[in-house]
């Protein structure tokens, strides 16, 4: 009996050693003899346009093993790249393991990156979270690489379904280069790692409120009596770059105060609620006069110090900073007694992940790297500190980055900054999509990584303070976010606006401090304000302007209708028809901390129709109204503006006992105030 259960234990060893050895890519040697460009099992992917077939070819004169690779040629200023074909796909299975192995050389020294492009499903496809893309270096000679991704930790099988393997030859479209890859495998295991996430698809989270049914026109009724909540009204700030900012203001490398009366006065009338810092312990001063500074720019400008988020690492995460440089800050800073109280640990630690080509998140080699420094820092901190409150930075949509961080942290943070940035190609798609359709988007993460935070950290108040966003659209060649016009002018606006409505109306997040303060005149995607030209605003200023002044202190009950918008077939290749239908006219109503004053908010995100309002109210004598509109006439127009009158204007309005009726114009964000 020993003997045939030693026998029966060696046959299943084995079937599971030659099930683990099974390669799960198909042609990976490249030896298929077919003709056809790509290889069998390999597919073109991308834009059309770089999909040349010549590119993609077997090569019988270079080999690793066997007699023919994978030739990827990457012509100059092109985008073209390789994925296994979807018939081919990698079918994941949960609690297992894949590792990934291949051999690659280049024509020349290249920094080229492999990862999965993942799917949940392929009839249609629908896009599903990646288990990782990797930066490599890739020499002359050939090298083997691998990789392992972990079901449950960098993925969940019931959505990323379909694994496709995916090869650029560059990550430099500029760049012509070839690259061979050659035996590729991928290989199946238990999963030998033990820490399994939490999928946030089973945890549940609020839909997100509209607050209006669809109708005709926008019909509200208001009651001053009813209060539904406090107003958020720190989702209107906006972040500085540096103390030592890279347009030379708000100070200059040798810690001179540059921001001139122009300027400050402009800032000054944001009324802003908050604002962020980052790179603060890694200028070329002390941290205690980078402090100092930042102080002192709050001060002027009116910011409560209470309220500003200050994030100490260097802006890159290409080094740490030592915990005992953190106590020495705050330190600092309880014995001025500014009451600052909001410290962020590493801004955007996970930018090696963004494939730049610049060095970027270094410190930071994996996730654990900054789960252990966090936790140091927040120790640090919080020895000097008690009641200081620690911001942990995450990437959402990246299990590892996001999910394992904030589980494996839990407890050492309080805030979560996830840089809720969206709309990541603007070129080709509606005007009602980029304003609602992807702020709708925004707002169910946003409603799922509270959900998913609260769960790491039962009987805690850990809140999302988002500490950069935007509009955030490449142009059409590839141009980066900050030089493209659509990101500032009235669409970049609009964006902005609807999701600031719903932060403030519904506190989907306690605080958001949009990207960015000061940039330059040539660079008009995030633009406020600029050195160049002090005289001259951008559209978003005047956006935050009027929206600091038309917030109350309470949000009130809003019933009524509003004509919908629903994404139809056709209407954008990223959405599916009928997906995250929403109010075409999102509102919010507030009422002021003397009971005195009613304001309202509405963004008209239809590009051409104008559309009737009718307010009605209850509890609530109006004596006076006024109304402004902030718009803008083409898609293409500049963000920059010489004057407020270019892009607002009074709006007419009719007030008539307790009855309030108006016209909203097409594409405009208006701004109502009401008083006894």
């Amino acid at each position: 009996m020993r003997s045939a259960w030693l026998v029966c234990l060696m046959v299943v060893a084995l079937a599971v050693t030659a099930h683990s050895q099974e390669n799960l890519v198909f042609n990976g040697d490249f030896e298929d003899q077919s003709a056809q460009n790509p290889p069998p099992g390999w597919a073109m992917w991308g834009d059309p346009q770089w999909k040349v077939a010549v590119n993609f070819t077997r090569d019988a004169t270079v080999a690793h093993g066997g007699k023919t690779s994978f030739r990827i040629h990457h012509p100059k200023d092109t985008q073209g790249y390789i994925v296994t074909s979807p018939e081919h796909a990698i079918r994941p299975k949960e609690g297992m393991a894949y590792s990934v192995t291949f051999w690659a050389k280049a024509s020349a020294p290249v920094r080229t990156s492999f990862g999965f492009t993942a799917y949940e499903s392929i009839r249609p496809f629908r896009d599903a979270p990646s288990p990782g893309v990797w930066p490599i270096d890739v020499g002359t000679e050939w090298n083997r690489y691998s990789f392992e991704v972990h079901e449950g930790l960098e993925f969940f099988a019931p959505h990323s379904r379909y694994l496709l393997l995916t090869f650029r030859a560059t990550s430099n479209p500029s760049e012509q280069v070839t690259l061979w890859v050659d035996d590729v495998a991928v290989v199946e295991k238990p999963n030998p790692n033990g820490v399994r996430l939490i999928d946030q698809s089973t945890l549940k989270s609020e839909p997100v409120q509209h607050r209006l049914k669809p109708g005709d026109r926008l019909e509200i009724t208001l009651d001053a009596a009813k209060v539904v909540r406090p107003v958020h009204r720190e989702v209107a700030g906006i972040s500085f770059h540096r103390v030592a900012g890279w347009t030379g203001v708000p100070y200059d490398r040798q810690g001179n105060y540059t921001l001139g009366p122009e300027l400050e006065g402009a800032i000054r009338e944001l009324h802003l609620p908050m604002t962020r810092f980052y790179g603060v312990g890694h200028e070329s001063f002390s941290v205690e006069q980078s402090i100092d500074k930042a102080a002192e720019l709050c001060r002027r400008l009116g910011i409560p110090l209470e309220k500003v988020v200050l994030e100490l690492e260097e802006q890159s995460a290409n080094r740490k900073l030592d915990p005992a440089i953190w106590s020495r800050g705050v330190k600092h800073s309880l014995t001025k007694g500014y009451g600052l109280r909001r410290w962020e640990v590493g801004n955007e630690v996970y930018s090696q992940t963004f494939n730049s080509g610049s060095p970027m998140g270094q410190a930071f080699g994996t996730p654990d790297d900054y789960v252990a420094h966090v936790k140091a820092v927040s120790t640090a901190v919080k020895a000097v500190q008690p009641e200081a409150q620690i911001g942990l930075s995450i990437a959402m949509g990246n299990l590892k980055w996001g999910n394992y961080v904030i589980k494996q942290a839990a407890s050492f943070y309080d805030f979560v900054c996830p840089h809720f940035y969206a709309v990541w190609q603007v070129q080709g798609r509606k005007f009602e999509v980029v304003s609602l359709t992807e702020n709708f988007r925004v707002l169910e993460e946003a409603a799922r990584l509270q959900t998913l935070v609260n769960a790491y950290n039962p009987g805690r108040d850990v809140y999302i303070y988002d500490t950069e966003w935007g509009m955030h659209s490449c142009g059409p060649g590839g141009e980066r976010a900050d030089n493209v016009v659509r990101n500032g002018n009235l669409w970049g606006t609009m964006h902005r606006a609807v999701r600031m409505i719903y932060y403030a109306r519904e506190g989907s997040l306690r605080s958001a401090s949009s990207w960015e303060m000061l940039t330059r005149a040539n660079s008009p995607g995030f633009a406020i304000l600029t050195r160049d030209t002090p005289a001259k605003r951008s559209m978003i200023y005047w956006l935050y302007y009027h929206f600091n002044r038309h917030l109350g202190e309470s949000v009130l009950e809003m019933e009524g209708t509003a004509p919908y918008y629903t994404p139809a077939a056709g209407d954008d290749r990223f959405i599916r028809p009928g997906e995250l239908a929403g109010p075409l006219t999102p509102a919010v109503a507030t009422l002021s901390r003397d009971g005195k004053s009613v304001y309202l908010i509405v963004a008209n995100a239809s590009w051409d129709r104008p559309t009737p309002c009718r307010i009605r109210m209850r509890n609530f004598a109006a004596g006076q109204a006024k109304g402004l509109a902030l718009s803008q006439r083409g898609p293409e127009e500049s963000g920059w503006v010489d004057r407020e009158e270019d892009v607002v204007r009074e709006l007419a309005i009719n007030l008539a006992e307790d009855e309030l009726t108006m016209t909203l114009p097409a594409r405009s964000i208006v701004f109502v105030s009401l008083r006894q």
